[in-house]
């Protein structure tokens, strides 16, 4: 985890990213009246960060390397995992706390039970995305995942858009399936409110992470290395 997040640190693409990510939804909290759902989400931090997660490793050789350590395949994938969606969580969070600090300076803060669910959310929509990016990425080397995640996203996009267009409930349903998949997280403040306590979106968001990590974990099973120097 430690060298991803020295690999992304000394990267200034994705540093320059980042802070356009960041700061612009900040700029919006300065200067206009509205709450953290202004930020947005998580999405944008967690591709940045986490693009090539683990198909540049395939690319670069650096995957034949350090398989020739005594490293388990799983706990490189669950490493990989982790340490995009600590550091794209830690993004969420320092956005979230500048944000605060906005609207306190204009004496508008957000009630306490909406800056913890609003903090919660993007947290599990976080480690939800770098679920999906892994399994993504050990399917295709370089940056083929996050190529194919937008691919995908866009296609579930117009599926959604053609069935609300026809009135084809199905078709509406599929893409929206589609698109909750591919980014996996949990309404909390409505899962807070509801009675009684709703069980799909949690076993959902769980089922999702899990058989995405899982994926991965067997792809990169899979992978026929050469150790040979050339």
């Amino acid at each position: 985890m430690v060298a991803l997040w020295r690999q992304r640190l000394t990267s200034p693409i994705r540093l320059a990213l980042l802070g356009t990510m960041a700061g612009f939804p900040l700029l919006a909290v300065a200067f206009m009246h509205g709450g953290l759902s202004i930020l947005g989400n998580s999405q944008g931090p967690v591709l940045v960060l986490g693009a090539g997660m683990i198909g540049q490793d395939v690319s670069s050789g650096v995957l034949q390397l350090l398989f020739a350590r005594p490293v388990r395949r799983p706990d490189y994938v669950l490493s990989r995992w982790l340490g995009v969606a600590i550091a794209a969580s830690a993004v969420a969070l320092l956005q979230i706390g500048v944000a605060v600090a906005l609207m306190a300076a204009r004496h508008s803060m957000p009630e306490a039970q909406e800056l913890l669910t609003y903090a919660a959310g993007r947290v599990l929509e976080s480690f939800g995305l770098a679920a999906v990016l892994a399994l993504l990425s050990s399917l295709i080397p370089g940056f083929g995942d996050l190529a194919l995640y937008l691919v995908v996203t866009m296609t579930a996009g117009v599926v959604q858009t053609v069935g609300r267009m026809k009135a084809w409930a199905w078709l509406d349903h599929l893409g929206s399936e589609v698109l909750a998949s591919l980014l996996p997280t949990i309404d909390i403040a409505r899962l807070i409110v509801a009675s009684p306590l709703p069980w799909y979106p949690i076993v959902s968001y769980a089922s999702t992470v899990t058989l995405c990590l899982a994926l991965a974990i067997v792809a990169v099973n899979r992978k026929e290395l050469s150790y040979a120097s050339g």
